[in-house]
Parts: structure tokens; sequence; C-alpha cells
């Protein structure tokens, strides 16, 4: 087989891996196992970046959280997704990773998922979700358009594709 015919089989290859990933984070979405979110803050840096889209994992146990693992929870009306540093029981310690402070306390039922990884690192799509925050913000106002020191409350956590919901990183 001669080069170019080798780069047209991995060009197909490609785009038929690419297909069959989407249309799978389809239907993963529409049977609530996963959701997609976009990251709205600067608590996770250099780890998660705002406008980062990440891949939750809806359906977990308490046994499948441990130290390490990034999770979303909620408290009160915002969605957080900080780093577990321990568990205690059924509670769990969390912190994000650019903050000196852990946070308080959080019970696992109030753990919405936890970041998909690949290898030891949160699967993430870097600067995807800019799109969606920016259309969330003009919708309300342009003066209230995010700031890279802005912390804004978090729409809805929702296993719809969109809007995707963003993620408080406080």
């Amino acid at each position: 087989m001669s080069a170019a015919g080798v780069r047209k089989a991995v060009a197909i290859a490609v785009e038929v891996l690419t297909a069959v990933t989407v249309l799978s984070l389809i239907v993963l979405v529409m049977l609530g196992h996963i959701a997609l979110a976009v990251v709205d803050g600067r608590s996770m840096e250099p780890t998660l970046q705002p406008g980062d889209l990440v891949v939750v994992v809806r359906k977990i146990s308490l046994e499948d959280v441990s130290v390490g693992d990034v999770v979303v929870y909620r408290r009160g009306g915002t969605l957080i997704i900080h780093r577990v540093i321990r568990v205690e029981g059924d509670t769990l310690i969390t912190k994000g990773d650019n903050n000196l402070l852990h946070d308080p306390p959080v019970r696992f039922q109030a753990v919405l998922g936890k970041v998909l990884e690949l290898g030891d690192s949160p699967l993430k799509v870097p600067l995807v979700g800019y799109l969606t925050l920016f259309l969330r913000y003009a919708t309300t106002s342009f003066t209230s358009l995010p700031s890279f020191g802005s912390l804004d409350r978090v729409s809805r956590y929702s296993s719809n594709p969109t809007p995707v919901p963003s993620l408080q990183a406080a």
C-alpha cells in the first residue's frame, strides 16, 4: 500500500472512531449515565480552566469515589467541582486545586457524579464551553459577561446535552 493509501486509511479510521465516540456520548447522556458540564471558575486551575467541557459520570456509589477523584456536588443552589482529599464514612472532604483551604464536609447524597478521567487526569475539552458561557451571559445581560476574576452562579445540573451546565469552581 502506498503512503497516500495509508494516510487515507488512517483518516477514515479517525473519522469512524470520532463518529462512534460522539454517538456513544449522546446515547449515554440521553440515558442519564453521564452529563456534560462547563467549568465556570478558577479554583481547579491548573487542572481545569474556565470554559473546559468535562464529562461527569452520574450513576456512582460511595465505593466508586476515592481520594484524588474530581467530583461534582450541590451546595445550596450552586454546583461545585472539586477534588476529594479525604473520605470519612459517607462524608467527603474536598478542595479546589487552586484553593488554600478545603471545603466544608460534603455528604455523599449531595454528590451528583465524578469527572471521567483518562489516566490520572480529568477528561476535558478545553475552550469548548466558552460558547455556552457566552450565550448564557449574553441572554441575561451583556453587562454581566464573565470576567477573569468573576465567580458566577451555576445553571441547573441536567443530563440534557443543551444547554450544558456550568460548574462553579469556587
